[in-house]
């Protein structure tokens, strides 16, 4: 008998504790934030950096291409020179080169080539950083 209340006090304890620590779990960290930054003819070659929020770091991040509605990328693969956390993981670094082509309605050219847009994508969390792991 003894034994039985030892069990039933220590369950008892635990489910304390479980209810006590919900309130906390509800205050933890918050998710990770997913943020893009479109960049009208960014895939010039020329380094771009999207900054998380204040008190956040970055954990991952890449980019996309794009060609505008009247054009379309060109046909050569895209030269991605970078594409990584900056220095403080405070922000995300992309550096590509791609063309989109332009049709033109001007008699004797038939094409005009421009970078292509770019967006960078982001994630930042408010989680401890881990340098070295």
């Amino acid at each position: 008998m003894p034994r039985t209340r030892t069990v039933l006090a220590t369950v008892g304890a635990a489910a304390l504790l479980v209810c006590g620590a919900a309130p906390a779990l509800a205050d933890g960290p918050e998710p990770p934030r997913h943020l893009s930054q479109f960049i009208a003819g960014g895939a010039d070659g020329k380094p771009r950096e999207v900054f998380c929020p204040s008190m956040q770091h970055a954990y991952s991040g890449g980019f996309t291409l794009s060609a505008r509605s009247d054009s379309r990328l060109a046909p050569e693969a895209a030269d991605v020179i970078e594409s990584r956390l900056n220095d403080h993981a405070s922000g995300w670094i992309v550096t590509v080169r791609k063309a989109q082509v332009r049709k033109l309605l001007v008699p004797g050219k038939s094409h005009q080539s421009v970078p292509a847009d770019l967006t960078v994508h982001i994630g930042c969390t408010d989680d401890t950083m881990m340098h070295g792991a």
